[in-house]
């Protein structure tokens, strides 16, 4: 009988170290650097969500770029990129740009609720949709977290990715503002020269 008692004992030691381990995330070791190559241009999908006072839709951000990014507080992966993007658009010189992002998950839910108070305790200083009835994520046809579109100012999605990235890297400011410079019309030279 003393032997049965040890190995329970052993198994729940067991299964609470193992249960303590699956806390600690693999995405906190360290995020992927993003490497944004264009891919073929397409339109901006067609969508209008309106949230208390502001209203999104596909003419938002005219005259800058936009980098749209869904998320979800159930993601892992977003929770660790989302304060490297802030960390981006704290630091940004360049071309005029915007970090937009959305937050999918479900009205009233716990989740929702834990995002809202998860973006103030992390002193996230981004724009967040929060799009519960999936309006925007139907629109761009977002099945997995984080998703990434980078929108010109002509409301063109140069480059989409799904995956968490170190945005706060100066190569991934650089690779941004090389797409965005390759689609600035270059000045007309002088004809007397």
């Amino acid at each position: 009988m003393m032997v049965f008692a040890f190995a329970i004992a052993g198994l729940l030691g067991l299964a609470i170290f193992s249960l303590s381990k699956l806390n600690v995330s693999p995405w906190s070791a360290s995020l992927d650097s993003v490497t944004i190559t264009e891919s073929d241009r397409k339109n901006l999908p067609e969508f209008e969500h309106e949230e208390l006072t502001r209203l999104l839709n596909s003419a938002t951000g005219e005259n800058k770029w936009v980098l749209l990014s869904f998320w979800s507080y159930t993601c892992g992966p977003c929770l660790v990129e989302l304060p490297t993007l802030n960390a981006l658009a704290q630091a940004w010189q360049g071309p005029p740009f915007q970090i937009l992002t959305i937050n999918v998950d479900p009205e009233g839910s716990d989740e929702m609720e834990a995002a809202k108070n998860w973006i103030l305790e992390e002193q996230i200083a981004l724009p967040t949709i929060f799009d519960p009835q999936h309006t925007v994520k139907t629109a761009f046809k977002v099945d997995a977290y984080p998703t990434h579109f980078l929108i010109s100012p002509a409301k063109e999605i140069h480059w989409q990715t799904v995956g968490a990235f170190n945005w706060n890297e100066s190569e991934s400011r650089d690779q941004l503002i090389r797409v965005m410079e390759r689609q600035t019309p270059e000045s007309q030279a002088d004809p007397e020269e």
